[in-house]
């Protein structure tokens, strides 16, 4: 004879796991936004008062989990909560084509991480699907491969002009960091791969010698190389 118990939770157990598989809705395709208006708070619950998780500063992009009218539940660099709808601007293509002057094209990485191996290059203008958007790195699929690609030289309209050819002319610049690191790489020459000569501080003043669309060619403290144009501003 069975055992009455041990039935008995057979049985709730069986009814409970068709009941989440039958009353559990669809889950939506998640859609993409950038915060606009400045530093945006990203709080615990759909309120003012919740508990503020964190701030995120105009450009960043947000993974929109459920739209709301007055407050969206949203995915942030790992971390989830609530955002003011009228703060979110959306997305409206996948595609962004790649902008740099490098020489040697964008790379292709297996990882969000410069140590990451390099899958291969592609030359500005490339076309680029992105499929899941970051700060500092988008995952994206281009030529039949996967991986990963600097934001920063991901660009939302191809240019028609050459993207390599540099604008003469010097001027006084200071080092910034929109991802929100504290220093910037000093590089000997206009490329990712490119060696690092120094590491500076945010807030360093450099001179300009010959900007360019991505990497501009500058002066600090009496030596020469480059910086990404990215990280500087007048």
């Amino acid at each position: 004879m069975k055992n009455p118990k041990k039935y008995a939770r057979t049985v709730s157990a069986a009814l409970c796991s068709l009941l989440i598989l039958t009353s559990a809705p669809a889950l939506a395709d998640s859609t993409y936004a950038t915060v606009q208006g400045g530093g945006l708070n990203l709080r615990q619950t759909a309120s003012t008062q919740a508990k503020v998780l964190g701030q995120y500063p105009t450009g960043t992009w947000i993974n929109i989990l459920e739209k709301g009218d007055t407050w969206s539940r949203v995915s942030v660099n790992g971390k989830t909560g609530y955002m003011m709808s009228k703060f979110l601007a959306p997305v409206s293509s996948s595609t962004m084509y790649v902008s740099t002057n490098t020489g040697v094209g964008l790379n292709l990485r297996t990882g969000p991480s410069m140590d990451s191996a390099i899958i291969t290059s592609f030359q500005p203008g490339t076309a680029v699907t992105v499929l899941k958007r970051g700060r500092g790195w988008h995952y994206v699929s281009v030529g039949g491969e996967k991986g990963y690609m600097g934001s920063q030289y991901l660009v939302s309209r191809k240019k028609n002009e050459d993207v390599g050819k540099p604008h003469t002319g010097s001027f006084q610049a200071k080092l910034v960091n929109p991802n929100g690191g504290r220093i910037v790489n000093f590089r000997q020459g206009a490329g990712l791969n490119a060696r690092i000569i120094c590491a500076y501080p945010v807030g360093t003043l450099v001179t300009v010698l010959e900007e360019g669309s991505s990497w501009c060619k500058v002066e600090i403290n009496g030596q020469k190389g480059y910086v990404s144009a990215y990280f500087l501003k007048r």
